[in-house]
C-alpha cells in the first residue's frame, strides 16, 4: 500500500513536470517575428551568441529554450555563414533549418538603360542588400575598368546573394556587356568609322537618349553615322545635357549650346570621348547596323517619334512643322 502510494506520487511528479515541460515548449518555441527581415549567420557565430542577439532584439521567448534545442540537434557545428530569409511564425526550429541549409537569401539587381554610372553605382549604394564602402573610383580600380567607365555596363536584372558587394554586381554586368560587344564587333562592316569598340557604345549611347522607339534606332544610328563620315558635326541634344550634369535645367535652352564641353557635339566634331549613359542590346546593335538610306537630320515630333530629312530644307520644314505648329 505504502509503495503504490510512493508510486502514485513519483508518477504524478512526473506528469505534473511533463505538463510544465509540454506547456514550457508550446509558448517557447515560436519566435516572435512580425515581418520579414534578413538574419546573418556571420563567421564565428555559436549558439549562444546567436541567441543572445535574437533576444537582445526581442525575436526569441526563451534563450535557454533556443539553445536546449541547438544543443539537442548539435546545430552548433551545422552553422553556415550568410544572409537568411526569416519570417513570421517560424519557429526555433524552423529558424536553425534555414541557417543550416546552406540556401542563403537572394536580391534582384537591375540596371535599367540609360542610366549613368553614378546612378547605378548610387543605386547600390542605397541598397541594403547590397555591400558597398568603397568610391566609385576604388570599385572601378578594382574591377580593372579604365576611364571613361559611362556605357560599359549592360542593363540587365541580375540575381545576387544577399550581401554581396557592388564591385562583383558591377563586374558581371561589365562582363555581359563585353560579351555582347565582342560579338557585334567580330561580325561588324568593316566600313563603319569606329576605331574601337568603345566608340560604338558612345554613338549606342547617343542613340539610346534620343529615342526610346526600336524601330527609330537603325534611322537615327544612320544620321549619325553618315553626320561623320561627312564630318558634320552630330549637333545631339542629350550630349549637351550630359555635359551640363547638375546645371541642366529643362527644358534646353539655346545658350546651353554654347557650354565649352567635348561631351558638346554642336560646337566639337565627332564622337565626344565617352558615353553619355549605359545602353541597351537594341541601341548597341543599331550602333553597328545604320540604316542605308541619305537621311542627316531628325526633329523631334513630340509623340515620342521622329521626323527624317536628307536636306536641311526639309528638316526646316520638319521643324516649323513638329515644333512651332506652323
Amino acid at each position: 500500500m505504502v509503495i503504490t502510494k510512493k508510486l502514485f506520487t513519483f508518477r504524478l511528479f512526473i506528469l505534473i513536470v511533463f505538463c510544465i515541460g509540454y506547456i514550457w515548449w508550446l509558448t517557447s518555441k515560436d519566435m516572435m517575428i512580425t515581418q520579414t527581415q534578413i538574419y546573418h549567420v556571420q563567421k564565428g557565430a555559436t549558439i549562444d551568441s546567436i541567441s543572445e542577439e535574437l533576444s537582445n532584439h526581442k525575436l526569441i521567448k526563451s534563450k535557454i529554450m533556443f539553445n536546449l534545442i541547438g544543443e539537442l540537434f548539435n546545430y552548433d557545428k551545422k552553422l553556415k555563414l550568410g544572409y537568411y530569409e526569416i519570417e513570421p511564425e517560424m519557429s526555433v526550429l524552423d529558424f536553425f533549418e534555414v541557417v543550416t541549409n546552406g540556401r542563403v537569401a537572394t536580391v534582384n539587381i537591375t540596371f535599367i538603360e540609360g542610366k549613368t554610372i553614378n546612378e547605378y553605382f548610387q543605386m547600390l549604394n542605397s541598397n541594403p542588400a547590397i555591400h558597398s564602402n568603397l568610391s566609385l573610383q576604388e570599385t572601378m580600380n578594382l574591377i580593372a575598368i579604365k576611364e571613361p567607365y559611362e556605357g560599359r555596363f549592360f542593363p540587365e536584372t541580375f540575381n545576387f546573394d544577399y550581401g554581396e558587394s557592388a564591385s562583383n554586381v558591377l563586374k558581371r554586368s561589365n562582363i555581359m556587356m563585353q560579351e555582347k560587344l565582342d560579338i557585334l564587333w567580330h561580325n561588324r562592316a568593316k566600313t563603319l568609322p569606329y576605331k574601337s569598340p568603345y566608340e560604338a557604345i558612345i554613338l549606342a549611347s547617343l542613340i539610346e537618349k534620343e529615342t526610346s522607339l526600336d524601330d527609330e534606332k537603325h534611322l537615327i544610328s544612320g544620321v549619325f553615322i553618315r553626320r561623320l563620315e561627312k564630318g558634320m558635326r552630330l549637333q545631339t541634344d542629350p550630349s549637351v545635357i550630359y555635359a551640363l550634369g547638375e546645371d541642366y535645367e529643362h527644358p534646353l535652352k539655346k545658350s546651353d549650346l554654347n557650354i565649352d564641353s567635348l561631351y558638346n557635339t554642336y560646337r566639337y566634331n565627332g564622337l565626344p570621348p565617352g558615353a553619355i549613359s549605359s545602353v541597351s542590346y537594341s541601341s548597341l546593335y543599331a550602333a553597328f547596323h545604320p540604316d542605308n538610306g541619305t537621311t542627316l537630320y531628325f526633329v523631334s515630333k513630340k509623340d515620342g517619334s521622329h521626323a527624317f530629312a536628307s536636306n536641311y530644307d526639309e528638316h526646316r520644314d520638319n521643324i516649323k512643322k513638329f515644333l512651332s505648329g506652323t
